[in-house]
């Protein structure tokens, strides 16, 4: 199967919030690329096609609305892709920098030699 993402996906380690009409859940976020995120709960209130708002705790806070892709049950608990499909030019900028930072980290030594 293709792959269908434009853009590269980075493991990550941040905490969120999400927000689904009248209810708000914390959630971890275990990658992200600037279009999308993968993140982990432990309710099982979501369903694919929910229209979201995420805030992932950095600093700034960076707040996006996104729609739920997939979701799947694992040990660990709820796993949902996040697709992104409205940010504030703010939080945008705020979210490549921080993704730059991501991938700069994980280049290996090597490839600066």
């Amino acid at each position: 199967m293709a792959e269908k993402r434009w853009y590269s996906r980075y493991p990550v380690s941040l905490s969120g919030g999400l927000a689904k009409s009248h209810f708000m859940i914390k959630v971890e976020l275990l990658d992200l690329s600037i279009e999308g995120a993968r993140i982990r709960t432990d309710t099982d209130r979501l369903k694919v096609g929910d229209k979201v708002k995420l805030s992932i705790h950095t600093k700034p806070p960076i707040k996006v609305e996104g729609e739920v892709r997939w979701c799947r049950k694992t040990p660990r608990g709820i796993e949902a892709g996040i697709h992104f499909t409205n940010m504030d030019f703010k939080y945008r900028q705020h979210l490549q920098s921080l993704i730059s930072q991501i991938a700069l980290s994980s280049t290996p030594d090597a490839y600066f030699r």
